[in-house]
Formats: C-alpha cells, structure tokens, sequence
C-alpha cells in the first residue's frame, strides 16, 4: 500500500476535522424522509371534513404558518381528508400522492385523519400540527430530542404547537 505524503496526510487530517467540525443542518435528525414540499407557498384543501377534522386542519394549517412556509386556502398542495380508518393503531397519516418529475419534491402531499380513535378536542390540535409539520417535511421527535415535551412532532403526548427546533428544522430543509 503507497504511503502518503506528510503534506498530503496534514490536508486530509484539516479536511476531516473542518468537515466534522461543521454543525449538520437542524433537520438532519428530523427529516420526514417522503414529504418534501416543492416550495415554501402551500395552498390547504379539506375535503367532507368533520368539524374536528376541519378543526385540525384549522390549527395545522396555522400552526405551519409560523415556519418559513406560507399557506393559503384552495387546493394543489395539501389536500386534507378525515374518515374512519378503522382501529389501524395511528390517528393521522401523511403522504405524497404526486411527486415532481424528478421526484426529489413533492407537489402534492396528502393528509389523512382517523376520526375512529377518541381524541380530546386538544388531542385534535395536536393531531393537526403533528401531521401539518409532516407536509413541511419534519419526522417524529424522540423523547432524547424533545427533552421539555413541547413538540408535537412527538407521538403519544399530545403538544399543540412546534417547538423553536421544528421551526428551525422546515426552515433548514425547504
């Protein structure tokens, strides 16, 4: 195996630790991994909603607004819909149903709410910000990354808001 020069091994040792040293962008962990919006203007369309399905949608759309990307009512880009799924173990689900012809965005991201499983009005909130934060591309929270409990992007706990990191992570990765 060719050794390498002292020079050379000195630049890739500086190459490593500036590379190391660069702190990773703030969605790194908190990426959704499917839901990329293909800009920061969205257009919010609930179709037959509940009045806690349009109330979600209500708070969601709201909620996203706080982030980088603004909203508006008509259609295109989300699509909200709510109907009883069945006791399936989740109470939202968010999904691309049209990608981009490279398909590194979405253009239109697909909300769904379980009306099967009994949430508070609170809960309903938190359902529509948690699943809202996923058409602005951000992925669950764990407890270990949400150490104040003040993120809906958690499961099972039921905040109502995104916390300053979700802000920063749809800033970051939009």
């Amino acid at each position: 195996m060719p050794r390498l020069s002292p020079r050379l091994a000195s630049t890739l040792g500086v190459a490593a630790a500036l590379i190391l040293a660069v702190p990773s962008a703030a969605h790194a962990s908190h990426d959704d991994d499917g839901t990329d919006p293909d800009n920061r203007n969205q257009a919010v369309k609930g179709f037959s909603l509940t009045t806690n399905g349009k109330n979600a949608m209500d708070h969601g759309k709201a909620e996203l607004e706080r982030s980088v990307i603004t909203t508006s009512w008509g259609g295109g880009d989300i699509e909200v819909y709510d109907g009883a799924y069945g006791k399936t173990g989740w109470h939202g689900r968010t999904d691309c149903t049209d990608w981009n012809a490279l398909w590194t965005s979405c253009d239109v991201i697909r909300v769904r709410l379980n009306t099967t499983q009994a949430k508070s009005a609170s809960q309903w909130r938190s359902l529509g910000c948690h699943e809202f934060g996923h058409t602005g591309d951000l992925g669950h929270r764990s407890a270990g990354a949400d150490t104040d409990n003040n993120s809906c992007m958690r499961v099972n706990i039921w905040p109502t808001h995104f916390d300053q990191h979700d802000l920063n992570a749809i800033k970051a990765g939009t």
